[in-house]
């Protein structure tokens, strides 16, 4: 087979080089999560290219889109939990239908309490529903593709079971999707939520949402960016927006700007 041959033993300076693992320049799950994706989309690619039957790494494919899904899965559970408060007792679990429902937990806890379970219900919808069905097709089993037997010694697949991996693909790939910008989606709110905590007496006047969160050392470009584009009501502070009909304020904090939309 083409895969079965020895390492080259002519490698040149930069190849060894490209071949050097940094392994410690990953500091969170979310770092692997990434990697875990571009094994799988590199497997799947090769066999596709190549015309192999995905047999030959079915178990290990199968696996690594799995275990993808349950750290990325664990690491939303982790950022939700800093506004649901819920905890993460149930984290530990490898099994991701129990990750999949503690998610849904959190998520439903922080759009309720943060208000935007109306407003982004739809799209939840549409990516949660194909994460689901990836679940439900990986198995509720934490051992599924780790190994033939689970824990409790009972085969895991009957010998006529198949599985369309293309179509586990597509949803893999709306499944990553969904889980990778999670935090962007409802970063609005969570922002909102983080800028309040010093500074409450903009709760009543505010639409419960930031419009932008930037590093402090970009306010200047953000000010000159607002002078363009909004009329300046409060030099560098304040401007206002004649579509939405609203003012926006910029507001320092954690060494971050904040710009606000407010009713005033």
């Amino acid at each position: 087979m083409w895969f079965k041959k020895d390492l080259p033993d002519n490698l040149k300076r930069h190849e060894l080089e490209a071949l050097q693992a940094h392994i410690g320049h990953s500091h969170s799950d979310m770092n692997l999560v990434g990697q875990y994706e571009n094994a799988v989309d590199i497997l799947i690619n090769e066999i596709i290219q190549r015309g192999d039957a995905v047999d030959l790494v079915a178990h290990p494919l199968l696996y690594l889109m799995r275990h993808t899904i349950e750290l990325a899965l664990k690491e939303n559970i982790r950022y939700l939990n800093k506004y649901s408060a819920l905890g993460l007792g149930k984290i530990k679990t490898h099994s991701i239908d129990v990750l999949f429902n503690e998610f849904e937990r959190h998520y439903n806890k922080v759009a309720t309490d943060l208000g935007f379970k109306n407003e982004l219900e739809t799209d939840y919808r549409k990516y949660s529903q194909q994460l689901k069905e990836l679940i439900k097709k990986l198995g509720t089993d934490w051992s599924s593709f780790r190994y033939v037997k689970s824990f409790k010694g009972n085969q895991l697949f009957k010998h006529s079971e198949t599985l369309n991996v293309f179509e586990l693909k597509q949803k893999f790939d709306a499944s990553m999707i969904f889980l990778t910008h999670t935090a962007d989606a409802i970063s609005p709110f969570t922002d909102f939520a983080d800028y309040i905590k010093i500074d409450s007496s903009i709760v009543s006047k505010s639409f419960g949402r930031v419009l932008l969160c930037l590093d402090e050392s970009q306010k200047e470009w953000l000010i000159r960016r607002m002078n363009e584009k909004y009329e300046v009501v409060k030099d560098d502070e304040i401007w206002f927006d004649k579509d939405d009909k609203q003012n926006l304020h910029l507001k320092i904090a954690y060494k971050k700007c904040y710009l606000i939309p407010l009713k005033e």
